[in-house]
This record gives C-alpha cells, sequence and structure tokens, in this order.
C-alpha cells in the first residue's frame, strides 16, 4: 500500500513538473468541442485540453462522469454579441478574432444582413443560462414619418460634345473657346464658380456629365461604420470639392476624424483639420506612418461613403498648423493613382472600400 501510495505521489508530482517546464508547448490547442474516442474518460479529455473535469460537466450539464463514444462535449462556453447601429459581420468578426463565414454557420445566416439589437453567437461553445440570447423585444412604436428624399435622375451618357482639359485652362476659357455660357459649363459640370478644372480632366460642354447618384444629401442622420459605394469619376469628385471639412470615421474604431479636401482629380487628398486630428491619425497607423490603407467611411452633408485611407503624409502641404507635412490619399471605389503607381497598392484600398461598405 505504502508503495502504491508513494508512486501516485510520485506521478502527481512529475506531472505538475512536466507542466511547469514544458508550458504552452505542451498544451493542445485550444478548441470549443471535443469530439469522445472510444476509451477515453472525462479525467483523459480534461488533461488534454487543460480544463476541469468539473468545467466539462457544467458546461455539458452531465450529472454523472459517464460518457459516451462519439458524444460532443463543449470545452467552453460561447460568446454572444449585440449588434450595434452600424455594425457589419467584418467588423464583428474582426472584434472577436473570427471570421465572417463563421459567425454566419454559427447562426444560421443565409446572407450578410443583420440589424441592431439582434444577439449573435460569435464563439462557439456551450450555451448556459447566463449567455443565452434573451427574448426578442416587442416591436418598438412606428417612428414619426421622415421627409421623404427623392433621388436625382441617373446622367448614363456623356452629351455629344466633350474636352479633356489642358494645363492652363480655365472656365472661362473653356465656355469661351466653345461659346457656351460660363453658367452652363459649370453646371454641366456640377461645379461651384468657385471650383476650377484640373488638367487632364473629361468634361461636358453641351449637357450633363453622368451621374450615378448612388448618394445624395440628406440620407443620412450621422456618420457610421458602414457607408454607400460611390463612384469616384460618376459621383465622387462631385460631391467632395476643394476645401469641403468632412468627417472620416475608422470602420474598425470608430474614431471619427476632421479633414479638410486639398484636391485631387483620380482620388480625394485630405489633411487632418488640427493637430488633434493628427494625433488620432498617427493612433490609428499604430504611430508609425504608413502607405498600407485602413478601411473608413466618409461623411458630408447627410451622405456616408465608404472609402479607404492611407496613412502616408506626402508632397504638397496647404494646411501649416496640423501638426504633420503633407496631405493623405483617400480613394473611393474605381478611383486612380495620380500617375503610375504599385498596382498592389492600388489594390489595397479597393479591398478597403470594399470593407467599408460592409463586404
Amino acid at each position: 500500500m505504502k508503495h502504491l501510495q508513494r508512486f501516485l505521489k510520485t506521478g502527481v508530482i512529475a506531472l505538475v513538473l512536466s507542466t511547469l517546464f514544458l508550458g504552452a508547448g505542451a498544451a493542445s490547442a485550444a478548441v470549443p468541442w471535443h469530439i469522445v474516442q472510444a476509451n477515453e474518460s472525462l479525467w483523459q479529455i480534461a488533461r488534454t485540453h487543460e480544463v476541469t473535469i468539473e468545467r466539462i460537466k457544467t458546461l455539458n450539464r452531465l450529472t454523472s462522469d459517464t460518457i459516451y463514444t462519439g458524444q460532443k462535449l463543449y470545452l467552453q462556453e460561447a460568446k454572444y454579441h449585440t449588434v450595434q447601429p452600424d455594425e457589419s459581420l467584418w467588423i464583428i468578426s474582426q472584434t472577436y478574432g473570427t471570421s465572417v463565414d463563421a459567425i454566419r454557420q454559427l447562426n444560421g445566416l443565409n446572407s450578410d444582413n443583420i440589424y441592431p439589437g439582434q444577439k449573435l453567437k460569435v464563439i462557439d461553445g456551450a450555451t448556459l443560462s447566463s449567455s443565452a440570447p434573451a427574448p426578442a423585444p416587442a416591436p418598438a412604436p412606428a417612428p414619426s414619418p421622415s421627409p421623404v428624399i427623392s433621388r436625382p435622375t441617373p446622367v448614363t451618357n456623356w452629351p455629344s460634345i466633350t474636352y479633356v482639359v489642358q494645363y492652363g485652362d480655365t472656365a472661362s476659357t473653356i465656355a469661351k473657346k466653345f461659346g457656351v455660357p460660363l453658367n452652363d459649363l459649370l453646371r454641366y459640370n456640377y461645379m461651384e464658380p468657385t471650383d476650377w478644372f484640373d488638367g487632364g480632366r473629361k468634361i461636358a460642354i453641351n449637357g450633363y456629365a453622368p451621374r450615378q447618384y448612388a448618394v445624395y444629401p440628406g440620407m443620412d442622420a450621422a456618420p457610421k461604420r458602414i457607408g454607400h459605394l460611390v463612384d469616384w469619376f460618376l459621383d465622387g469628385q462631385y460631391i467632395l470639392k476643394r476645401n469641403d471639412v468632412i468627417t472620416i470615421t475608422d470602420v474598425l474604431t470608430g474614431e471619427r476624424i476632421q479633414v479638410k479636401m486639398m484636391g485631387g482629380y483620380n482620388h480625394s487628398d485630405i489633411e487632418p483639420l488640427t493637430t488633434t486630428d493628427t494625433d488620432k491619425l498617427r493612433r490609428l497607423f499604430q504611430w508609425n506612418w504608413t502607405w498600407t490603407p485602413r478601411a473608413v467611411v466618409v461623411y458630408k452633408d447627410g451622405m456616408n461613403i465608404a472609402a479607404s485611407l492611407s496613412g502616408m503624409p506626402h508632397s504638397f502641404d496647404t494646411t501649416p498648423n496640423n501638426g504633420v507635412s503633407g496631405h493623405f490619399d483617400v480613394y473611393l471605389l474605381n478611383s486612380e493613382a495620380h500617375g503610375w503607381a504599385d498596382p498592389g497598392y492600388v489594390g489595397q484600398h479597393a479591398a478597403q472600400v470594399q470593407k467599408a461598405a460592409g463586404r
């Protein structure tokens, strides 16, 4: 009997020392559940996955140590998330370190459509009473009717006469060249008298330039973390005008930054408005300026637009007291680089724009 006691005591000490010396390397990878194999016991499963027998019994509502081959035993408790306004499946997946596909499967979703207040399982595991989704709340009373904002009619084709702006051209010289009223030339190209044409840009002379009107003023009451896909050339360049002050919302963190539109005809060039806004940018890019972009949403005049923001200040600067020299690139759907650029860089922006649209 003494020999047996000494053997058991030595075995326990050896197991403890083995765990201390081997550390994490001896532990199996964390998994949400375990399928019982032939001849396995609760003690073996608990040891393999570094969880207590009592915890396994609690998670699986076992009243004894009896288990059977093929039985599915949960090793962790499920995690749930209540959807917040403006959240997408991509945002939620990034928050919990999982994937959109995994969340869809856990909740039996056939699409990416979710709504505020919806409770989603985000980490697989046992559902105990404390983590079970609460009953759906009673429907809220219908809100008061809001004013109907109609979408302008899209323009699908260029007019019969167009022109590619030459460097040195002005609205006045172009209007005179073609014998059209200056106000009409500006109106056909969705411009104000204070705007000017960029060299190399195609413009309309005797009719309206194409517009999709994917967004229009008053659509949204406040900045969001999901934006609408807006083609830069068919809408974006006419919405984001030189010297506009706009709000940029980072999709992943929700951080909001005030910026000034500096210009740009293939994409938007922006500058942070103040030193506070520059500090926010530095935090977003982890205090290390980089060309690698982030998914953001641009908000202007009640319109939330999916976009991508790079973190590298460069070239011209028109806001001298904001704590950084240079401007930053903001891409919308189908934005292009100024001149030659690495296709990979443009592709990174394109991917982030899709994320900003919740896709």
